[in-house]
């Protein structure tokens, strides 16, 4: 984007702010929670970036896929208790939170049972400045500075105005106020949004600058199945 654009940013719906968490103890113990990206194609139900949020305990021992870093959040304590039960005691234990690759807190722990049961809560009282734990909230000149597809740290390319909005009342769309924030921006990976969303789709977006050109990785491509009965 160029750096004389002061946009302001305008969140995903999809977009749950934490899109990564990683916590390392002693031995090499690792927990890493992060977005995978999964473009749906479908000739029925039209095209579009889904959201995916993966949970891996020390390379495999548990691997649980989720449909948001929410879900993630909220259900991964069974998961580990379940998977991963022997590795609680592990001392000395760091859980780290992040936004776009940026760091948001970090908090110590005497075990890794004690960061990775509960570590959307430990998030939750970290971004609400009841603990003695710093928190950085990224300004809107980091957000300015990375696309805006969940969990992409890329540089955007791209910047869009957005025609018209959906309203979360189930009443339809409306047009934008001068008040709301009217404008996204992505990198060439997640520039093309597909047809199946109704504010988040191709042709509700008027490109402002860049190229348009979209650059899709096909590992990215996940095309929807369909059951014959």
């Amino acid at each position: 984007m160029p750096e004389d654009v002061k946009f302001r940013p305008r969140r995903h719906h999809d977009d749950d702010y934490f899109d990564g968490f990683t916590i390392h103890a002693q031995g090499g113990v690792e927990l890493r929670a992060f977005m995978v990206p999964r473009y749906k194609t479908s000739g029925l139900s039209g095209d579009e970036w889904r959201v995916h949020a993966q949970l891996n305990v020390n390379a495999g021992q548990v691997s649980r896929g989720f449909s948001s870093m929410k879900g993630l959040m909220a259900n991964a304590s069974h998961f580990i208790w379940t998977g991963a039960r022997d590795l609680l005691d592990i001392p000395d234990a760091l859980l780290v939170g992040r936004r776009k690759g940026i760091e948001l807190f970090r908090q110590a722990f005497p075990i890794f049972g004690d960061a990775a049961f509960g570590f959307g809560w430990h998030a939750t009282i970290a971004s609400e400045g009841t603990r003695d734990v710093p928190w950085h909230h990224l300004t809107d000149d980091e957000e300015r500075a990375v696309c805006q597809q969940v969990g992409c740290d890329a540089k955007p390319i791209n910047v869009y105005r957005i025609k018209t909005f959906t309203l979360r009342d189930g009443t339809g769309q409306h047009a934008p106020k001068q008040y709301e924030a009217q404008h996204t921006w992505f990198c060439s990976r997640h520039t093309q949004r597909g047809d199946c969303g109704i504010e988040d789709c191709d042709t509700n977006l008027v490109l402002e600058s860049g190229n348009g050109i979209p650059v899709i990785h096909e590992t990215d491509e996940s095309p929807s199945g369909l059951v014959v009965l």
